[in-house]
């Protein structure tokens, strides 16, 4: 038991989780576009998502990691060796995959890079202070879901339509919509579970300014209502039916694991491998369709 959480810890730790949970968002829209894979866009968006979510815990290495208050930070800064191992490889993996896309994709990166950099330095001066996104009161969220969306479902569109693959528009905006408000579920009770630590920094979030119970229930509502969007999503029936699937699992893991055990720091990580699982349900539920009509 205790050498699998060792693995869970350094998969998380090291922001591998959610590298591949990326690059499985970005298999999805292929999916739900029905167009081929293109897994140059696929190792760009992993390689791209672990470097900058490493940049910012680089960024913010406190002075003494050894008496950092969080497991995380004393983990990572103690075995750097692992940490710049990993950052190599996605740096290497990032410069080839740049090389092999469109100019106007490129143009469409460097457009996601500066909201993404937004996050992690501090281009903002407020109230004398030189901050970064995440300090603007209440955008938190709202941040991360726009730059997932336009990384996992933008990005496929910009490369596609330069390979002459076809999305129509509409489906696009839809897609785009429903991806904001699913990376909107399941970030906003990693913001639930940091309310004391974020009021301690006198960081302004949704969750502060509503409540721990208000917030959850939004999360409930927020999972509700894209079920529903999802009923209508320009898509095969197969892949709506994964993505219900994975809504529904969702809802039923805030209940019994989220929200129920707060105390445990890991356990809010187990949305990012919702994330992975998402396409793995849709990919599974067009094999079992495509068996049927077989």
């Amino acid at each position: 038991m205790k050498s699998h959480m060792g693995v869970w810890k350094i998969i998380v730790f090291t922001n591998l989780l959610i590298a591949c949970a990326a690059g499985a968002q970005v298999l999805l829209s292929y999916l739900i576009f029905q167009i081929p894979y293109n897994f140059t866009v696929v190792l760009l968006e992993f390689s791209a998502t672990l470097l900058l979510y490493n940049l910012s815990i680089w960024i913010s290495k406190p002075n003494d990691h050894k008496t950092s208050p969080y497991e995380r930070t004393r983990w990572i800064f103690g075995n750097m060796h692992i940490f710049w191992t990993l950052n190599a490889i996605a740096s290497l993996l990032l410069i080839y995959t740049l090389t092999q896309i469109h100019f106007h994709t490129f143009l469409y990166l460097g457009f996601i890079g500066v909201l993404s950099l937004a996050y992690a330095l501090p281009i903002l001066k407020i109230q004398g202070q030189w901050k970064n996104f995440r300090h603007v009161p209440y955008i938190k969220v709202f941040h991360i879901a726009l730059i997932w969306s336009l990384s996992t479902v933008g990005l496929v569109y910009v490369e596609s339509i330069n390979n002459l693959q076809a999305v129509e528009w509409t489906s696009l905006l839809y897609v785009l919509s429903c991806k904001f408000l699913f990376i909107l579920l399941v970030t906003l009770p990693f913001d639930i579970r940091d309310m004391k630590q974020d009021s301690y920094y006198h960081l302004k979030t949704v969750p502060l300014a509503l409540g721990q119970v208000k917030a959850q229930n939004l999360c409930y509502m927020l999972g509700l209502i894209h079920i529903l969007l999802v009923l209508a999503m320009p898509t095969t029936s197969d892949i709506k039916i994964g993505v219900i699937v994975c809504d529904v699992l969702v809802l039923i893991l805030f209940k019994t694991k989220i929200f129920k055990e707060q105390n445990s720091f890991l356990n809010v990580y187990l949305l990012d491998l919702v994330l992975i699982l998402q396409y793995l349900l849709c990919l599974f539920s067009v094999q079992i369709a495509n068996n049927l009509i077989r």
